[in-house]
């Protein structure tokens, strides 16, 4: 059963992460830009886990950045925030758009309202509250560990935990500027340097460990035994990038761009698809 003190925490995160992306919808609603999507909606993390760690300080007379694993869980989360909403947004003023979002958009001013293609703006909201419960349940693990054991050091497993998620922030940062700058130059070429010679998806690696080792580390000190339903993110994380938003429609699209292209074949046939190693030999 959940305790009261952890669903006030729940809907406190709820509100914080609700606000920020209905704020979101608002302006973009208005702008009709996708600009600011990705903006928002990573950055109503870093205000949520902010908002529980500030409560869980008030709550057990602690300071804000007394060392603990609650700030520790706060600066992780500010940290992968913020690289990855400085990231996107650079990105989409560097590209001038973002190709996923434009279904969400009218394709011209003769579509009509609500009726039209992109059913403006119903489907807009309806994509702009799913990042809301996306951010919420990714959060989980730090929402709850920040309530029940604010003040808790990170212990032997916590810092092992803390290694995963810096390996998995590092990988993820240099295939997002790998992959970026090699496109940049080769637009119409498929990207199997670096990283990528690793496995196909360096990035997505990245963002599942990340997110399993936050995880693993918010379940210490008793945490996971008591609430073991917040594996639900990285759980949820793992399902999106593998089975929906991530991984298919790339698949998708790369087929349709290389798959006539016999070097791509074979990197796709000698290349993991997410778990880095080295490539494996194919049949001449």
């Amino acid at each position: 059963m959940v305790s009261p003190v952890i669903l006030q925490a729940l809907k406190r995160s709820a509100l914080v992460i609700a606000g920020f992306n209905t704020a979101g919808f608002a302006i973009t609603a208005v702008t009709r830009s996708h600009k600011i999507t990705d903006l928002t909606g990573t950055t109503a993390f870093i205000a949520s886990a902010w908002a529980t760690h500030a409560a869980a300080c008030q709550a057990h007379n602690l300071r804000l950045f007394q060392p603990s694993k609650s700030l520790f869980l706060a600066g992780a989360v500010t940290l992968w925030g913020t690289r990855l909403a400085g990231y996107l947004f650079w990105r989409v003023l560097q590209t001038g758009k973002d190709a996923r979002l434009n279904f969400l958009f009218p394709k011209d001013e003769s579509e009509p309202l609500l009726t039209g293609r992109s059913m403006y703006p119903i489907k807009l909201a309806g994509f702009w509250t799913a990042q809301s419960l996306w951010g919420w349940i990714v959060l989980l693990p730090v929402t709850v560990s920040q309530t029940l054991a604010p003040a808790a050091a990170l212990g032997p497993l916590g810092w092992l935990a803390a290694a995963g998620f810096v390996t998995g922030f590092a990988f993820e940062t240099i295939a997002d500027l790998q992959k970026f700058y090699f496109k940049s130059a080769n637009p119409d070429k498929f990207m199997d340097s670096g990283l990528f010679a690793l496995c196909r998806y360096p990035n997505y690696f990245g963002e599942i460990l990340l997110w399993t080792s936050l995880t693993v580390l918010a379940g210490t000190h008793g945490v996971f035994a008591k609430h073991p339903w917040i594996i639900a993110s990285p759980a949820f994380t793992t399902f999106l990038l593998v089975f929906a938003s991530g991984i298919p429609p790339l698949e998708k699209s790369h087929n349709k761009r290389y798959g006539k292209d016999a070097a791509y074949q074979e990197y796709k046939a000698s290349t993991n698809l997410l778990l880095p190693w080295f490539k494996s030999k194919t049949s001449p």
